[in-house]
């Protein structure tokens, strides 16, 4: 068994029991109990366990996104122009009949909102978001996996839904797709990518193993930034997809790792992806073409927006 098959079920096992011992493991998978303290050990890495004595317990439930980061209304309006022109630059690689996933977050739905009207292709995702913009394109087939909804902006009347947990591991482990996309809270070329919730943390470094290649959609103001719990390095990703103020001294680094750096101008009279979504909301002061600039006044905090 693949190390990663068995730490997928090791997930599935605490989500029946709620606990688990290294004894039970060695004894389950016929491993020795080391190898069972790291499979642990690396769970635990990933934010989906917590390690007692003797064993492991399953993390507690998601916890609602803190106030002070924006919420997913506010990032969908900052940078809209970037995030729009960089969807579709990536919509631009989806060949017809190719199997792709998307990622969560603001700029995957533009990269969704660019998809409508793409040949027949089948898109993995488990967000919500990326769903309903897309539930209406009869030529995109729609597979999600499942698991514990997640809403990440409990606070505000609106928030980036989606699927995370190990049954969203277990069944995404099981799938297999030609690109990813995936988006980003933060990025560093000494570090990689980040994202802000351990939860979806843990899916998109799925999702990255899953597809023979991945693909870094991020506008300039995720680069340089450290932010939550570490993804996936700068070198998982065969491409980065950005704007034209991504800094220079980056972009040069990236392509000296031998990755294709695919820079965009902020695309003309762009807004944000905008439709009902799921369920109505309300949204204070917004009318349709409100954008970046009443969000980023709305904003209480100096730090910039996220993925």
């Amino acid at each position: 068994m693949l190390t990663e098959e068995r730490r997928t079920k090791i997930q599935e096992l605490m989500l029946q029991k709620n606990t688990v011992s290294i004894c039970e493991l060695a004894g389950l998978f016929g491993t020795s109990e080391m190898t069972a303290r790291r499979d642990l050990d690396e769970l635990q890495q990933r934010g989906v366990c917590e390690r007692i004595h003797g064993g492991a317990r399953r993390a507690r439930p998601p916890e609602p996104r803190n106030a002070i980061y924006p919420s997913f209304w506010q990032r969908e309006h900052c940078q809209a122009r970037e995030k729009v022109a960089i969807g579709r630059a990536a919509a631009a690689l989806v060949a017809p009949g190719d199997v792709i996933v998307v990622d969560t977050g603001t700029t995957a739905a533009c990269l969704a909102q660019a998809l409508l009207n793409a040949e027949p292709i089948t898109l993995i995702t488990n967000s919500l978001r990326v769903i309903d913009l897309l539930q209406d394109a009869s030529q995109v087939t729609l597979i999600c996996p499942g698991g514990t909804l997640f809403l990440e902006d409990r606070h505000t009347s609106g928030g980036d839904l989606a699927f995370v947990g190990a049954i969203a591991v277990s069944t995404l482990r099981g799938l297999r797709a030609k690109k990813a996309f995936i988006s980003t809270s933060g990025f560093t070329i000494a570090d990689g990518t980040f994202n802000a919730s351990q939860f979806q943390a843990e899916i998109k470094r799925v999702l990255i193993d899953i597809a023979e290649e991945a693909i870094l959609i991020a506008d300039h103001t995720k680069f340089g930034r450290v932010d939550g719990f570490l993804v996936a390095s700068a070198r998982a990703f065969s491409k980065v997809i950005t704007d034209t103020l991504a800094p220079a001294a980056d972009v040069a680094a990236l392509r000296a790792l031998g990755i294709e750096v695919i820079q965009v101008e902020p695309a003309e009279n762009a807004v944000a992806p905008d439709r009902p979504y799921l369920r109505a909301t309300s949204r204070p002061g917004r009318s349709n073409g409100d954008c970046g600039a009443q969000a980023a006044s709305e904003q209480s905090t100096d730090r910039p927006p996220g993925g």
